[in-house]
């Protein structure tokens, strides 16, 4: 068993900022595959997407990598357009004996099954896709009365999920949450909290904003919201401690 890893150094081709994204965030998707000689050989797209924080242009990191034999990285082919690329994705190899996140996601047959799961196993979610931990957040903010909608899966810096409250009073709130599921070692930067408050700001933005992350934050990170943002009620910064809590506290 295996799992994409590793980091990609990015540079804007228009105004030149530069970032650092993790292979861990990409969108995965097994595209196909064909039989060969020594067994099937099988064909993967990683796609990150966003516009660039400085002068929004559009920028599509994409690597296409075929597997051959099984359970080996044959070919990586970057496809990025929108700026120059430095990394590439790796095979990180998992020990057999330990139960992934992907057995439980072939066991049962509903995200509330798996976040009941995760509630005894939180450290399981650092195995589970981008798409499926926003999947899992969703689910924690639906149990606790909020009506949420997952947005298109493309990476436009802004929100993966819409949440409106609505109180006794029938007053609402509208929350942008953004999903970062990211290695221990890559912390969510200021760049991200910025792009977020930005979108905030917007018309029909919403009441509050929230980063929830597998990870932590940069201390420039959290210096930002609770000194240079117009109220620290503006926005939560949410990292994997908060995460488990929120498991322990899910109830259908």
């Amino acid at each position: 068993m295996w799992a994409f890893v590793g980091n990609v150094d990015y540079q804007c081709t228009r105004c030149g900022s530069t970032g650092l994204i993790s292979i861990e965030d990409f969108e995965s998707e097994c595209t196909g595959g064909s039989e060969r000689g020594m067994g099937l050989e099988a064909y993967y797209d990683l796609d990150y997407q966003f516009n660039c924080i400085h002068c929004c242009q559009n920028i599509h990191l994409k690597f296409f990598v075929t597997e051959y034999p099984v359970d080996t990285l044959n070919f990586v082919d970057n496809q990025s357009s929108g700026a120059t690329t430095r990394g590439t994705p790796e095979f990180e190899y998992l020990p057999e004996e330990l139960y992934s996140a992907r057995d439980i996601l072939h066991l049962y047959g509903s995200v509330h099954e798996l976040v009941s799961t995760l509630k005894t196993q939180p450290e399981l979610i650092r195995e589970l896709s981008p798409r499926e931990f926003e999947e899992v957040v969703a689910e924690i903010f639906r149990s606790r009365g909020y009506t949420v909608a997952l947005t298109k899966q493309t990476r436009d810096g802004g929100k993966d999920i819409i949440a409106i409250y609505s109180d006794k009073l029938g007053i609402k709130s509208k929350y942008f949450i953004e999903c970062k599921h990211y290695s221990m070692s890559n912390k969510v930067d200021v760049d991200v909290v910025r792009a977020l408050h930005g979108v905030k700001n917007t018309k029909d933005g919403p009441n509050k904003a929230i980063i929830a992350t597998t990870s932590t934050f940069t201390g420039p990170a959290r210096d930002y919201v609770q000194k240079e943002m117009p109220s620290i009620w503006d926005m939560t910064l949410a990292d994997y401690s908060d995460i488990v809590n929120w498991l322990k506290d899910y109830d259908e």
